[in-house]
């Protein structure tokens, strides 16, 4: 330390890094040999004529004439230090340096000085580089992928690096170094200045590469951003590859066989789904090409299995509305995962989901459904996490509904009419990402999209969904959406769902060798499917081979169908855990007067008033339980822990914990707690926002006691009104929180966990009309308010959901991003910088509370030609921050942030090409924003 005394750290660290290269790998007799040469130069050097060489050594020239023989860039390392350490010393002092150095090379080639150079010169070295490393750096893998080289390559490398690892940490290390390319071929280390997100040249067969991307800690978000770019790019590379070989593989395919992957089977064995949702049996198109069976399964919140003696072998996880309240990419991909490995183990290499429509009525009945919730920025940055994890255990995702499929009241008849402005903005952004992240398939809707069924669009499936946004996997249509087969393949489609003896694409043979469709067409259609196949890897192993060809009992009353990896128990205690997580992560505190949570329960008489306390069944539903929402992303178990059960399990301490269906049975207790919960499904929407029970409840206990504490558990689909709010003193709201519920609440209610949920869709005013009945649901001729031909104007344009009550200036009664937590949070010290057509949001999230919690600062952005929006989200972050700490946050804005869809010309525009004003504001929620700045487009562009 004291001989780098005035040099940088990381520059101290690359002259540090010669000596540790030079020893590595010399003998024992080599070393001390070395030392004892260069104690012998020393007491030379240490003579008057010796000084005189050394006064002589810090000239340039001379070091350029003794190291000769030594490439230039070597011996600039070496010669650096010699000339810092020694220019401007006074001859005594050089020479008491000597001695002293000579003192110390006389001990190290002593035995004990012989190990410590041996220890020096050891490859654990890498231990003392991380040490070094300043706490303010990051670095992001980007495992598997061959980097371009960035620009500014710094110093080359020239030991051997053990791992990727270590080549990142000197990365890191280097304030100077943007990204690393580490060869496993060559054990080689490449550094560079600055990064870039484009991929090099296709390694060789064998060849693996792993890059990474380094700077300010702060700046992390920029650097994943550089990592998700990388891997579109690969993405790309990947389909044209899997285009290729199906292109060949399609070359030895009959037009019978092609036909087969059109169409899914649900006829006798062995033309039977074998109890999936639906599946094609590839394998009877050339089985010896290595094509195999498309088992294509429900849905996105668990594996589905339709089967009531299945129950419990699959976990029923929350509902995806609640994974985005979670506001938590991390957090999405665990859920994902665990749901692959669920799918895996039952066998199904097709997910049909994940469903990413933006709620635009929040009472349409599969709004718990939505990953998007009312905000395709929201959609667009959770999908992806979710779709990377399904496909890369070599299933298939499958997006869905394409397009406009916002109510489920007719859904199969009804029409919307949608502008291409709100298309571009607000629906198509979230399945454009999907697919950007590699979704294989993409689902068609029931609906008409401006008079045309979805299914046979072709400006739905070939305009915008392939020529526009790039989509390159294959289209299914939703269980019976198909209705014309020759318009819809000619539209677009490629296959048809669920299949039979009477389906549409069971005429394409007859249709193709008639000349009504053309073989080419059937060529498009088919080949989309075999590259979606190579493309998740299912040629290439990454998926096990379906155990589809058993032979079925004889006795007719056996005859389930079932493939044997189906009756697999695939539910596990570390997937329960997962889903006991994600409820605690879309948590959402409403309320929480006088910080009565999280409970102190010692001593406390505790009573849960409302059956849903402990119920789990309704005999009112139509599909679904009180947990979870009815239709085709149900799970079916038994393995539900009621709210009831999950405070008995966890509170030990309280005087007493006891439960009513109505408020007498808490006339006694210090605390009340209200199971409240609301039902919706597949098939219907909700007639009302009433949260049922929740507001007779509230007030009755009330009026029994002007003091007692009650609080409110709320399990909801959507949206509801709060007028039950005001009289309880404080709220959870919990989206469809599946079979975990019980343990969740209460880890929450205890303050073992914290609430993590900010609402993804905004909770209206009672009094809130948002649509004319012509808007929604849609006009019928009267009398009637439902009919099949209803028409669904979306004449709202992009007013959805928070930008609607901006526009309007009414105020919802919860705005959307809207969540209270444990403790407290101050957002502070914003700054601003730009630079090559970016902008750059830095600020501090202080935790001024009392306890550990997460805040989700959200940055949001607006500008003249958004109109009628005011602001839409732009970037968010969860961020963990402890109790009286701080932890940095940085946004980057850049040409999407600031682009419009401008419906005269067809195309995105930008707002800084019309040398408009950009306003960025960040803040806890859409409504509550505490900094506003205007970026003009010389400040951030200049």
């Amino acid at each position: 330390a004291a001989g780098y005394a005035g040099v940088p750290a990381e520059e101290a660290m690359e002259q540090m890094a010669l000596p540790r290269r030079a020893l590595r790998g010399w003998r024992p007799a080599a070393l001390v040999a070395a030392c004892m040469a260069a104690a012998a130069v020393l007491s030379v050097l240490c003579s008057p004529r010796g000084h005189g060489l050394l006064r002589a050594s810090t000239s340039t020239n001379v070091e350029r004439q003794a190291m000769q023989a030594v490439p230039a860039e070597e011996a600039m390392e070496q010669t650096a230090l010699p000339r810092r350490a020694l220019r401007g010393w006074r001859p005594a002092a050089l020479v008491v340096a000597c001695m002293a150095a000579a003192a110390l090379l006389s001990v190290l080639c002593s035995p004990r000085g012989h190990s410590l150079l041996r220890a020096s010169t050891s490859t654990n070295v890498a231990p003392d580089v991380k040490v070094e490393v300043p706490q303010d750096r990051a670095c992001v893998d980007v495992p598997g992928l061959r980097l371009a080289d960035g620009h500014g390559p710094l110093p080359q490398i020239k030991e051997e690096m053990q791992d990727a690892k270590q080549c990142t940490e000197l990365c890191k290390g280097n304030s100077k170094c943007g990204q690393a390319i580490f060869s496993f071929g060559n054990k080689g280390c490449y550094l560079f200045e600055k990064a870039t997100s484009k991929l090099g040249e296709q390694p060789s067969q064998g060849t693996t590469f792993q890059g990474a991307f380094c700077g300010a800690a702060i700046d992390e978000p920029r650097l994943w951003s550089l990592r998700n770019a990388a891997e579109r790019e690969q993405v790309q590379r990947e389909w044209t590859k899997a285009e290729d070989r199906a292109k060949a593989l399609l070359t030895k395919l009959s037009l019978e066989d092609k036909v087969v992957l059109l169409h899914g089977q649900n006829e006798k064995y062995p033309n039977d789904r074998r109890a999936f949702a639906g599946l094609i049996n590839a394998s009877k198109a050339g089985g010896h090409h290595g094509i195999r069976p498309l088992g294509m399964n429900d849905g996105p919140q668990g594996f589905n299995h339709y089967q009531d003696k299945l129950a419990n072998t699959t976990t029923q996880f929350p509902c995806l509305l609640a994974l985005a309240a979670s506001f938590d990419p991390g957090a999405v991909w665990q859920y994902a995962v665990a749901v692959a490995d669920e799918f895996v183990t039952k066998g199904s290499n097709v997910l049909l989901g994940p469903d990413i429509e933006v709620t635009r009525a929040p009472l349409t009945g599969r709004s718990f459904e939505s990953l998007s919730g009312e905000d395709p920025f929201l959609g667009s940055s959770l999908v992806e996490p979710y779709v990377k994890a399904v496909q890369a255990r070599g299933i298939i995702a499958t997006v869905k509904h394409w397009l406009d499929n916002n109510q489920e009241i007719y859904r199969q008849t009804m029409t919307s009419v949608v502008g291409e402005r709100a298309q571009h903005e607000i629906y198509m952004p979230p399945f454009k990402a999907a697919f950007d992240a590699g979704a294989g398939a993409v689902m068609c809707a029931y609906n008409k999209v401006n008079g045309r069924h979805a299914c046979e669009n072709k400006h739905l499936l070939k305009t915008l969904l392939r020529e526009e946004i790039g989509f390159r996997g294959f289209v299914v249509s939703d269980w019976g959406a198909t209705h014309d087969a020759v318009r819809s393949a000619e539209a677009g489609l490629d296959i048809e769902m669920q299949g039979g003896v009477d389906d549409e694409f069971h005429k394409l043979s007859k249709l193709a060798k008639a000349g009504d469709v053309s073989e080419e067409t059937i060529d498009e259609m088919a080949g989309h499917v075999l590259a979606a196949m190579y493309a998740a890897g299912q040629f290439d192993g990454r998926f096990p081979t379906p155990r589809l060809d058993w032979t079925p009992p004889t006795d007719p009353s056996q005859m389930t169908y079932l493939p044997p990896s189906y009756n697999v128990k695939a539910s596990s205690d570390a997937h329960r855990a997962i889903a006991q997580q994600a409820v605690v992560n879309g948590a959402v505190l409403l309320k929480n007067k006088g910080g009565i949570l999280p409970l102190a329960t010692a001593g406390k008489k505790i009573t849960l008033v409302g059956k849903y306390c402990d119920q789990v069944t309704d005999k009112s539903y139509g599909q679904g339980d009180v947990f979870s929402g009815g239709g085709s992303g149900y799970v079916k178990t038994q393995m539900v822990v009621t709210p009831l059960q999950g405070l008995k399990d966890r509170i030990q301490d309280a005087a007493s914990l006891t439960m009513g269906v109505d408020a007498s049975a808490a006339k006694d207790a210090d605390v009340a707690v209200v199971c409240a919960a609301a039902h919706s499904e597949e098939g219907w929407d909700r007639k009302k926002y009433e949260l049922p029970e929740a507001a007779e409840l509230v007030r009755a206990l009330r009026k029994q006691s002007a003091t007692q504490q009650i609080i409110v558990l709320a399990v909801v689909p959507g949206a509801v009104t709060t007028e039950w709010l005001a009289e309880a003193d404080a709220a959870l709201l919990l989206f469809m929180p599946g079979e975990r519920v019980g343990p969740a609440v209460a880890e929450l209610i205890t303050g073992d966990a914290s609430p993590g949920g900010r609402l993804p869709i905004s909770l209206p005013s009672i009094d809130e009309k948002r649509f004319t009945s012509k808007q929604y649901p849609g006009e019928c001729p009267p009398p009637h308010y439902w009919c099949d031909k209803m028409v669904a104007n979306f004449s709202e344009g992009v007013l959805v959901g928070y930008r609607w009550n901006d526009a309007k200036g009414v105020p919802s009664a919860f705005p959307f991003g809207f969540g209270l937590t444990y403790t407290e949070f101050e957002f502070r010290d914003f700054k601003v910088t730009s630079s090559d057509g970016h902008a750059r949001v830095t600020l501090k999230v202080a935790n001024v509370g009392g306890r550990d919690g997460a805040a989700v600062p959200q940055i949001y952005v607006g500008f003249p030609s958004l109109k009628p929006v005011v602001r839409q989200l732009r970037g968010f972050q969860k961020v963990q921050v402890p109790k009286g700490g701080e932890v940095s946050v940085a946004f980057f804005l850049g040409k999407e942030d600031w682009s419009y869809w401008d419906e005269v010309a067809g195309k995105w525009a930008s707002a800084v090409d019309n040398g408009e004003a950009i306003t960025v504001s960040v803040g806890v929620s859409s409504a509550d924003l505490v900094w506003h700045h205007a970026l003009t487009s010389e400040l951030a562009f200049k």
